[in-house]
């Protein structure tokens, strides 16, 4: 069903250029390999992954602790009093409500970490094909990694041009309008 929607979408945006006539020019790139391949996205990647690591060791030890605090609980709930019980008890479900909270919490900011990380990759991405596709004359550029494109010609993927120029922009510390953030001259900002 996606890829039917995303192939009457990419019908619907190449349409005007086919209206346009022979001069229309339409190339595409493919975003998903530029992301793969581009070295802010690969370190961005990395520092996401090392900051990951970092809360899933924490939601591990909290999981660890939880399970020994009721392991010992249960092998010693007869040695307690009916109230020590209850209070033991009561702290394990504590624990147990702290640790969803933090899990949940880690799950919502690993997703705002990923987004930070992410969006001004995606914005360079988006920027340095709009300049490649405006330098190299293309009226209409399409995202192939969308399913959009079925067929074209060689020359017409833009998608080693973006790669080159986000690079080479990245390279001599200059963002090109690629959504630079400021960030020790790197385009992919936060790392």
């Amino acid at each position: 069903m996606r890829t039917i929607l995303s192939m009457l979408l990419g019908a619907l945006l190449v349409l005007p250029a086919v209206a346009y006539g022979a001069e229309g020019k339409v190339g595409f790139i493919n975003a998903t390999l530029i992301f793969e391949q581009y070295s802010s996205a690969k370190e961005a990647q990395q520092a996401y992954e090392a900051e990951m690591a970092e809360l899933n060791r924490q939601v591990e030890k909290m999981q660890t602790d939880i399970q020994s605090f009721a392991d010992t609980l249960e092998a010693r709930k007869y040695l307690f009093s009916e109230d020590r019980l209850k209070a033991q008890q009561a702290e394990l479900e504590k624990k147990q409500q702290d640790y969803l909270k933090f899990r949940q919490d880690a799950e919502m900011k690993a997703a705002k970490r990923n987004e930070e990380l992410t969006r001004p990759i995606i914005t360079a991405i988006e920027d340095v094909a709009k300049q490649v596709g405006e330098k190299e004359g293309f009226d209409l550029v399409l995202d192939s990694s969308a399913g959009i494109v079925v067929y074209s010609k060689p020359e017409l993927d833009l998608t080693d041009k973006v790669l080159q120029t986000l690079e080479a922009a990245k390279q001599t510390g200059q963002s090109g309008q690629t959504g630079q953030t400021g960030q020790t001259g790197q385009t992919g900002g936060g790392q």
